[in-house]
């Protein structure tokens, strides 16, 4: 049957929750870290807007902080959060570097909206500072989109023709008719055909052309460009086609996407949402690569999934009843028997 667009999400956890695709800026980006920061490790303490004692005496505003333990000693982090409409440059790195100087903090970590100067983690790297950003709900909106490439197979059957088997084989037919001027009952026979196409083998894979021949019980006037002629069979020919598509699908949702590992980190109970989905797959890029093997051909991404898609063609509901006059069985040459 066919399928219906529909927003994929993920969900580690438990489903159900979606993200609004409302902006986050200042404050709201830092409490979103805030939280997402205590999903990752829930036995930790994670506070925002805090005010720390530097070594020497004197206070400074951080936007996070984390406190925990590891091997019995107290461990302390802190992030800084940037919500502006640029990538952070090596100044800012060199800022929070400074600012973090006398702290004692075991990890500093940079959070920005919308990622990151190369020269920016060079020096972060250099300085021990982790570069993260959240996943975009808008990847237009700010410059870089977090996702993996999907690909998909179309199966659909191409036009259709039919074969004439005379009682005479030295009958003389027409030259060129079409399809559905062949017609039994005044009905045509193409219909019931295509029916069997679209219904019973709707889901073949196999491509090429496929023959479904058959043979009446006993003669039977055929009408074909509006003349009767005495028929012992037909035969329909279809063409099974596939055509490979391709879709970068992004990701938003419960996650820190860290600029210099190239991964991102989603907590036990995240959320991942991805982009809205065509499932008909008419909408993907038409693809004229080979489709990678799961596991192969492309480094791995967070889900990576190939669909396959059959087409589906509305039919009428009452056709020609070519079944009262079939003698035995159908003979089927390149789908399975019926």
């Amino acid at each position: 049957m066919p399928c219906t667009p529909f927003p994929l999400v993920l969900n580690p956890g438990n489903f159900g929750r979606n993200f609004s695709s409302k902006k986050n800026t200042g404050v709201s980006l830092e409490k979103t870290v805030a939280r997402i920061q205590q999903m990752m490790d829930p036995e930790s303490k994670v506070t925002h807007n805090e005010k720390l004692v530097y070594r020497v005496g004197n206070t400074c505003q951080y936007d996070v902080v984390i406190r925990e333990r590891f091997g019995g000693r107290e461990v302390l982090g802190v992030i800084e959060c940037k919500d502006h409409k640029r990538k952070k440059g090596p100044d800012d790195v060199e800022a929070f570097a400074k600012k973090t100087e006398n702290l004692n903090a075991n990890f500093r970590l940079m959070v920005s909206r919308r990622g990151f100067t190369d020269q920016a983690l060079k020096l972060a790297t250099h300085e021990g500072i982790g570069c993260l950003s959240l996943l975009p709900h808008d990847p237009k909106q700010v410059g870089f989109g977090i996702g993996d490439t999907w690909y998909g197979r179309l199966y659909k059957w191409g036009k259709a023709y039919l074969t004439i088997y005379p009682a005479d084989e030295a009958a003389k037919l027409p030259d060129h008719f079409e399809s559905r001027s062949v017609k039994w009952s005044g009905q045509p026979v193409i219909e019931w055909f295509e029916k069997e196409f679209f219904t019973t083998y709707s889901l073949q894979k196999q491509t090429g052309d496929h023959t479904f021949v058959v043979q009446f019980d006993r003669l039977r006037y055929i009408e074909i460009e509006g003349e009767e002629y005495d028929v012992k069979g037909l035969a329909c020919t279809g063409t099974r086609l596939c055509q490979p598509k391709k879709q970068w699908i992004t990701w938003s949702g419960d996650a820190f996407y860290d600029w210099q590992s190239g991964h991102f980190s989603v907590p036990p109970k995240g959320i991942i949402v991805g982009s809205w989905i065509d499932t008909t797959l008419r909408e993907w890029d038409d693809w004229d690569g080979v489709i990678p093997e799961p596991g192969k051909g492309e480094p791995p991404g967070f889900v990576r999934m190939i669909w396959d898609c059959f087409e589906a063609r509305q039919v009428p509901d009452q056709v020609v009843k070519l079944d009262s006059i079939i003698a035995g069985r159908t003979v089927v040459v390149g789908l399975p028997s019926s």
